[in-house]
């Protein structure tokens, strides 16, 4: 009977904690503009690797990508490699300004976060890390290391969809 009212107890207590945004150890994301990280239609959506049209490698240096701008066809599916030759952490992730402006937000508030976007891939010195994007709209959009620091000294590029 004690176990079934401890247990009654905490299915009370459960949904008081998830509806503060908690469920018992904090999101780490409140104050942030989780709508326009998480919102990734306004470029496009993840794709299939299997089915890219072609495959872009950016090599990633100390503070520099190798590649600056990419020209892309509305409803191309491109398999992105982040090969990264520096010394320090990177990422590559393709947006358009409201995702990186969220994003760098939120990198800055919460260092050393790790997460996993479909948009979005980090690779430690030496590694390798892919995925696959399509672009759904024409536009021009971008692709930035989100890692603090890194876009503002030049870890940017352009992508235009056309």
């Amino acid at each position: 009977m004690r176990i079934a009212f401890a247990f009654a107890a905490a299915l009370a207590f459960v949904p008081a904690l998830a509806a503060d945004g908690h469920a018992g150890h904090g999101s780490g994301h409140e104050g942030h503009d989780m709508g326009a990280m998480e919102d990734t239609s306004r470029f496009g959506a993840p794709g299939d690797a299997a089915k890219a049209s072609r495959t872009v490698t950016v090599k990633a240096t100390e503070i520099a990508y190798d590649v600056t701008s990419l020209e892309v066809k509305a409803g191309e599916t491109i398999l992105f490699v982040l090969e990264n030759d520096g010394t320090q952490d990177h990422e590559l992730g393709v947006g358009d300004a409201a995702f990186f402006e969220a994003h760098a937000k939120m990198m800055a508030d919460m260092p050393g976060m790790i997460h996993a976007m479909p948009n979005m891939v980090g690779a430690k010195p030496g590694e390798t890390a892919k995925f696959a994007w399509t672009f759904t709209k024409a536009g021009t959009f971008q692709f930035a290391c989100s890692m603090p620091g890194h876009a503002a000294l030049g870890m940017t590029g352009t992508i235009s969809v056309k």
